[in-house]
């Protein structure tokens, strides 16, 4: 197949197309089934694309490229605070499913995000981030989140913490199941891994790994966060 640099400057093979927007060719074909992203076939069975059209087909779904945000309107914002975007997103308890797939549609469908949102299609791109690898980080924790450089088309970073009813088998890096989610949505790559690194950091205290065990109540959790906050990095 031909190279993803090779191709003319609109017209996207299935493998320039996945490159693209960085996920797999899988999850590509995914969308074209489960959500109708424009699309050609050739006559030898090949899926072809528009780059534009993909663009317009993932703004319509909330969802846009990071290079396509001005970059002022991420690098003039100021950094979020983990336990600030905890607050948007939610704790989330007692979250059903006996699989990665379905833990992710029900964590997608009770985090708190705008209206706006459409639940359905970010369930499929947290899956999508899945496909590339677990984003299992060990001793129980996973962190999905939507895969740069795709963005969620929002104007505040949103992190849901997610008490699974059931742990379950993510593939994570220490194989231990995995039981609670920190779901991460933000509206630029700078403040996406900024919220990576704090929440690895969070996930590597003591004291906030006992609360979340013992899956202590919001303001507790809440607590430990703020004082996690004033911690040197």
């Amino acid at each position: 197949m031909t190279a993803p640099d090779a191709e003319p400057s609109d017209r996207l093979s299935l493998q320039a197309a996945a490159h693209l927007l960085q996920v797999s060719e899988r999850t590509m074909q995914r969308w074209v089934q489960k959500f109708g992203m424009p699309h050609e076939v050739t006559a030898d069975g090949a899926l072809v694309f528009s780059r534009r059209a993909i663009l317009d087909w993932a703004d319509s779904h909330s969802m846009r490229l990071a290079a396509e945000v001005p970059s002022s309107e991420d690098h003039d914002r100021a950094l979020p605070t983990l336990i600030a975007a905890v607050r948007r997103g939610g704790i989330h308890r007692d979250v059903g499913g006996n699989s990665v797939e379905s833990a992710l549609e029900h964590a997608a469908n009770v985090m708190q995000l705008p209206n706006a949102i459409e639940r359905d299609f970010f369930h499929q791109v947290l899956l999508a981030r899945e496909d590339l690898g677990s984003t299992g980080i060990g001793e129980g924790f996973a962190v999905p989140h939507v895969r740069a450089p795709l963005v969620l088309h929002v104007e505040e970073a949103y992190v849901g913490i997610v008490f699974l009813e059931q742990p379950i088998d993510w593939q994570a890096v220490d194989h231990k199941p995995v039981d609670t989610l920190f779901v991460l949505a933000s509206p630029g790559i700078r403040s996406h891994l900024h919220l990576l690194r704090r929440i690895a950091i969070a996930c590597s205290d003591a004291s906030l790994r006992a609360l979340l065990l013992a899956r202590a109540s919001d303001a507790e959790l809440e607590a430990r966060l703020e004082v996690i906050a004033t911690l040197p990095v």
